[in-house]
């Protein structure tokens, strides 16, 4: 059996007529060219000094570094939550200009006393709610007292681009133009590619073996090419799950579901998990569990499971060199393995995962 890392297209409402309005947001291809419109768009010029968790997927960051952006790193505490201590001692030594708060893997942080801080020392917020999109779409028109949020909703959704942003501060906001942010050929081909991959894993063809993962590696190094600064305007498929409350509502619970379906029995067989209960605000975007031995994503993929780690080869150089600098930050990257619970599993592969994952713990 293979367990998709990503949940698969909805034909049925890709061919329905949407019944909700779509979130106030600017939509960019990808949600680091949110992140970097969001910066800009908060009056923050090159030279500024743009405060980061190390717990980080370098291919986010790297757009602000190439535009001139000074990075400064601040470790996570061993709860993934980023100490509101670190911030005003950093502050105290060098001027913090913005900071970005990362909201992990559809869990939300209590941001409340971290915007207070911010506030007080005069730092530019922004939540990077790139993992935590079920968590937070409900809320597109509640008011917040972070200065922006941004998304990449294509790790929630099965669509091509999905970058988005908000802005608290009207007077900061990008306007969006005509221009799409993906071609329709592009936004057909990624369809017709999802749609053959999920025909492939029908005939347990395993697209997670070492051999395919290094192939498409390799084909993915360069793809995407110049970042977009400027908003633009969301794919058609985008815009018909964003429209359709009945699906987003359904794969909410969906993954609701799946999450506790899966960490109960883990937990029995002996398995440590990041978080073994959701609170009512989160939607996990994966259940996460540790790795103590070493090797079981690579047991799960071997198996057809699209297990993976997070950022994996993706952390910042500067980081993964400063293990005594940056402990927290290398012992998740090191340690925590995602396991897929998206809104496209079902009952029958929840159960093959138990069954794999008993078969690691009586190694």
């Amino acid at each position: 059996m293979i367990i998709s890392a990503r949940p698969y297209p909805s034909i049925q409402t890709l061919f329905t007529k949407g019944d909700a309005r779509p979130p106030k947001f600017e939509f960019y291809s990808l949600g680091r060219e949110a992140l970097l419109s969001a910066l800009l768009g908060l009056g923050l010029i090159k030279g500024d000094s743009i405060a980061v968790p190390a717990y980080m997927c370098s291919s986010t960051i790297q757009p602000l570094e190439d535009y001139g952006f000074r990075l400064i790193f601040i470790d996570v505490d061993d709860q993934l939550n980023l100490p509101v201590d670190n911030i005003q001692t950093v502050s105290a030594k060098t001027k913090i200009n913005a900071l970005l708060l990362v909201h992990y893997f559809g869990f939300l942080q209590n941001s409340a006393e971290i915007i207070s801080v911010c506030r007080f020392l005069n730092i530019k917020l922004v939540e990077d709610f790139s993992h935590s999109f079920f968590s937070q779409f409900l809320a597109d028109d509640i008011p917040f007292d972070a200065d922006a949020k941004i998304f990449s909703i294509r790790k929630s959704l099965p669509i091509v681009d999905g970058g988005a942003l908000r802005s608290r501060h009207a007077e900061y906001s990008v306007h969006t133009n005509n221009i799409p942010c993906v071609s329709l050929l592009h936004d057909l081909i990624y369809l017709f590619k999802r749609l053959v991959e999920k025909l492939v894993t029908m005939l347990n063809i395993n697209i997670y073996s070492e051999r395919i993962s290094r192939r498409k590696q390799w084909l993915s190094k360069g793809v995407e090419g110049t970042l977009n600064k400027h908003a633009c305007q969301p794919s058609l498929q985008l815009k018909k799950y964003l429209c359709n409350a009945s699906y987003l509502q359904t794969a909410q619970q969906r993954i609701l579901n799946n999450f506790n379906q899966l960490s109960t029995p883990l937990e029995a067989l002996g398995f440590d998990l990041l978080h073994k209960t959701v609170k009512p605000s989160d939607v996990p975007q994966a259940l996460v569990v540790y790795d103590h031995r070493g090797g079981l994503a690579d047991f799960l993929r071997a198996r057809g499971v699209g297990a993976w780690r997070w950022p994996a080869e993706e952390m910042p150089e500067v980081v993964a060199s400063q293990l005594d600098k940056y402990p927290n930050a290398n012992y998740y990257n090191k340690t925590l393995v995602l396991l897929p619970i998206h809104q496209s599993i079902s009952n029958q592969q929840i159960n093959y995962m138990i069954q794999v994952l008993s078969q690691w713990q009586k190694r």
